[in-house]
């Protein structure tokens, strides 16, 4: 006779792992962390992609931009 295995229930037979509060606090920070350096550093890239755009019309305010983007990446 043969016995089927099917993933479901090789599944259900391993050992249950149960995540506590404070993993997922770290995970969540984890997360978070990754999602505000992604957008920082989109934000830089636009920053200075505008100041380049605007130097020979706005010199002055392509100055800035550039100032805001450093500040942007020192965070």
């Amino acid at each position: 006779m043969t016995t089927l295995i099917t993933p479901l229930a090789t599944a259900l037979s391993a050992p249950v792992r149960f995540v506590g509060p404070s993993q997922l606090a770290r995970l969540g920070s984890s997360i978070w962390r990754a999602l505000e350096a992604a957008g920082q550093l989109r934000a830089r890239r636009h920053l200075l992609d505008f100041a380049d755009r605007c130097e020979s019309n706005q010199p002055e305010l392509a100055k800035e931009l550039r100032a805001a983007s450093n500040a942007v990446l020192m965070g």
